[in-house]
This record gives structure tokens, C-alpha cells and sequence, in this order.
């Protein structure tokens, strides 16, 4: 009995609460397109911008996306957090990238990365766990692009990472 009230309340509550409370699905998209003649790696990671929010007030609890508090603040944490959950790899080498800027799309804050290699390695690991430490589904989304090849992965808790064979994408 007692589960029954509280399965009854349970869904009134949860039928009270706004739609834009309610999360469906926590999922982020990164694409990763390897420019093999300039030996770049470009890279858009998509993150909803509540989602972002939320993390980022962990550090700060004043901040707010959409208008922005501050700016630099919000780039300077945004920025810590890409390196600390968005990794790239090879036999235990994390490359640095350079976080170019970021922008705004409706419900989206797309961000912008960068980074080149001196020769290009035979494997790349991409470790992605974004939200993981806040959303129990937390799924990301790995698109891989290089020369007209397009693989796609799901990472989640579970399985945060991935690599790469590079020398066969020729």
C-alpha cells in the first residue's frame, strides 16, 4: 500500500513539473574530423545548455548561459572541464588542443577544439565522459570523419572511451 501513495504521488509530482524540467535523454554529440594533409584534428562537441549550466554551477552556482554572467568565466570553466572529460589520445599521450570559442544554437552550446599532430599516429583514443558524475544515462556520441570515412560510437559509464585505427582510414 504505502508503494502504491507513493507511486501515486511520484506521478502527480512528476505531471506538476514544467516539460522543460523533465530530461528525456542526456546525451551529448561530438564530431572529430581528422584533416590528414595539414595533420589537424577539428572537433565540435554539442552539449545541452542546461546541462552545461548545471555543471559549470557546480564551480560557480552565479552562472547563467543564456544571457551569459561573464563571459571570460564561463570560457575559462568551460575550458577546464573540456580537458578534464574530453580527452585524446595515443600509447599514453594526451594531446593538448586549443579551445577556439563557443556558441549558442536554441537549446545548444556548440564548442569549438582544435589540435595537430607532428606525425600522425597509427591509433587515437577518445575518452569522452561529460555528465557522467551527474547524469546516470549520460550517453555520448562519437562521429569520426577523415577523408569521406564516417564511423560513429556510443560511449557511455561503462564504456567511456574508444580508439581509432588511423592508418587504415587512408
Amino acid at each position: 500500500m504505502q508503494f502504491f501513495i507513493f507511486f501515486i504521488n511520484f506521478v502527480l509530482f512528476s505531471l506538476s513539473l514544467p516539460e522543460s524540467a523533465v530530461h528525456k535523454f542526456y546525451v551529448s554529440t561530438t564530431e572529430v574530423e581528422l584533416k590528414r594533409e595539414k595533420k589537424t584534428v577539428q572537433v565540435t562537441t554539442q552539449l545541452f545548455i542546461d546541462d552545461l549550466e548545471f555543471l559549470l554551477q557546480q564551480s560557480d552556482s552565479s552562472i547563467r548561459l543564456d544571457p551569459e554572467t561573464n563571459k571570460e568565466l564561463i570560457d575559462s570553466l568551460l575550458e577546464k572541464e573540456l580537458k578534464d572529460k574530453l580527452q585524446f589520445s595515443t600509447k599514453n599521450k594526451i594531446f593538448e588542443y586549443t579551445f577556439l570559442g563557443k556558441e549558442y544554437r536554441n537549446d545548444i552550446a556548440l564548442c569549438y577544439l582544435e589540435f595537430q599532430f607532428e606525425n600522425i599516429p597509427k591509433t587515437l583514443k577518445i575518452k569522452n565522459t561529460f555528465f557522467f558524475n551527474i547524469f546516470e544515462r549520460q550517453q555520448n556520441i562519437i562521429h569520426f570523419k577523415s577523408e569521406g570515412i564516417r564511423k560513429s560510437f556510443l560511449l557511455h559509464s561503462n564504456k567511456p572511451d574508444v580508439i581509432f585505427e588511423l592508418n587504415i582510414l587512408k
